[in-house]
């Protein structure tokens, strides 16, 4: 097995929740996409309308080639049924040439974001990656909620994918 990297993008906290849990489960390097100015939380609507037309945001810089990375986790979060903008952009600028991507979603409501699932390992696939499997997590937007059955699932995600034995 190569060497594993976490990138992940989180407005409200529910995305790094997981992303932590991975990172203590795994020991993988990990690294957040952060916007370059501040989205502020009283512009949920703008931000949802933002995802659903599909834009991209300014993002700090950061790894984007994922040299010396094999494997690849990468968590999103859903909004207004559509990946976020700044998602977008790193799925626009990362090179998953040769890279086995696992993704871990967070969403509001309670079907599964098989759609984003789909739209995001297109784009990885068309850049060079390959999609492995992907969990997904039913959160409450506006509050990190996080309970404790879910570090139950995700081990058991982890050990099934074998990225932890």
């Amino acid at each position: 097995m190569g060497k594993s990297k976490i990138v992940f993008y989180s407005w409200v906290g529910n995305t790094a929740a997981v992303a932590n849990e991975i990172q203590i489960q795994t020991g993988f390097d990990i690294e957040r996409i952060e916007d370059k100015k501040e989205l502020k939380k009283s512009n949920i609507i703008g931000a949802s309308m933002g995802a659903f037309f599909g834009f991209k945001r300014r993002i700090n810089p950061m790894e984007f080639d994922l040299a010396g990375y094999d494997q690849i986790l990468l968590g999103a979060q859903v909004w207004a049924g559509r990946t976020t903008p700044s998602i977008n952009t790193y799925l626009q600028k990362a090179s998953f040439t040769d890279k086995k991507v696992w993704l871990f979603i967070t969403h509001a409501d309670n079907k599964m974001p098989k759609d984003i699932i789909d739209s995001i390992s297109k784009r990885i696939e068309k850049k060079g990656g390959k999609v492995v499997d992907s969990i997904s997590f039913t959160t409450i937007m506006t509050a990190v909620n996080l309970p404790a059955n879910y570090k139950d699932d995700l081990r058991g995600w982890l050990i099934k994918n074998c990225l932890i034995s």
